[in-house]
C-alpha cells in the first residue's frame, strides 16, 4: 500500500506544479497582450504628432518661400519707383533746356564769329569777348549740373542717331566721318537732347584721269 501511495501524491505534486506554470504561463501572456493593446494608442498617438509637425514645417517653408518673395517684389517694386522718379525728375526740364540751348547757340556764334586779330587789336572788344565767353560757361555749366551736356562730333563716324547730316562734302578724312559741326548736339541724361547738324566727308576727290 505504501509503494502505491508515494506514486500517487507525487503524481498530484506534478499536476500542481504543472497547473502553476500554466497559469503564470497564461498570465504572462495575458499581461503582454494587455500591455501591447495598452501601448497601441501612444504609438498612434506618437505618429500623428509627427505627421502634424511635417506638415507644419512644410506650411512654415511654403510661408518662409512666399515672404522672401513678396520682399524681393517689393523691393523692386521700390525700386523701378525711385528710378521712375528720378527720370521724371531729370527730364522733366527737357523743354526748357532745349529753349536754352538756342541761347548758347548765339553765344557760341558770337564768340566764332569775332576775328582773333580784332580781339588782340581791341581791348574794349577783347573784354566784351571775355564777358560773353563767361556768361556762356556760366550757363554751360547750370546745363550739365541738369544733366545737360554737348557732345563731341568733329572726326567722329556719323551715327544717324546723334547726327544730323546737312551736307557732303569731299575732304581727306575717311568717308562717312564727320568734318564740320554746324550746330551742337546735345544730350540730357542718358536720352538725346538735340542731335548735331554735321558735314560728313565723301573721301577724297577723285581725280580726272
Amino acid at each position: 500500500m505504501e509503494k502505491n501511495f508515494k506514486p500517487a501524491i507525487w503524481e498530484k505534486k506534478m499536476d500542481e506544479k504543472n497547473q502553476n506554470k500554466t497559469k503564470s504561463s497564461n498570465q504572462s501572456i495575458g499581461q503582454t497582450k494587455k500591455n501591447t493593446k495598452n501601448s497601441n494608442p501612444d504609438v498612434k498617438k506618437k505618429l500623428n504628432q509627427d505627421l502634424i509637425i511635417e506638415d507644419l514645417k512644410k506650411k512654415l517653408k511654403d510661408l518662409e518661400d512666399k515672404l522672401l518673395r513678396s520682399l524681393a517684389e517689393s523691393d523692386n517694386l521700390r525700386k523701378r519707383h525711385d528710378k521712375e522718379i528720378n527720370e521724371n525728375f531729370k527730364y522733366a526740364i527737357k523743354n526748357f533746356a532745349e529753349s536754352l540751348l538756342t541761347v548758347t547757340d548765339n553765344f557760341h556764334r558770337a564768340i566764332n564769329s569775332i576775328p582773333e586779330e580784332e580781339s588782340s587789336k581791341n581791348p574794349i572788344t577783347k573784354n566784351l569777348i571775355i564777358g560773353i565767353q563767361a556768361v556762356e560757361k556760366e550757363l554751360a555749366d547750370v546745363l550739365e549740373k541738369n544733366g545737360v551736356k554737348s557732345f563731341k562730333s568733329i572726326d567722329e563716324k556719323f551715327n544717324p542717331e546723334f547726327h544730323h547730316a546737312v551736307s557732303k562734302i569731299h575732304s581727306n578724312s575717311p568717308e562717312g566721318i564727320i568734318v564740320e559741326e554746324l550746330q551742337r548736339g546735345f544730350m540730357i541724361g542718358e536720352r538725346l537732347l538735340r542731335p548735331a547738324m554735321v558735314a560728313v566727308s565723301m573721301g577724297p576727290k577723285k581725280k580726272d584721269l
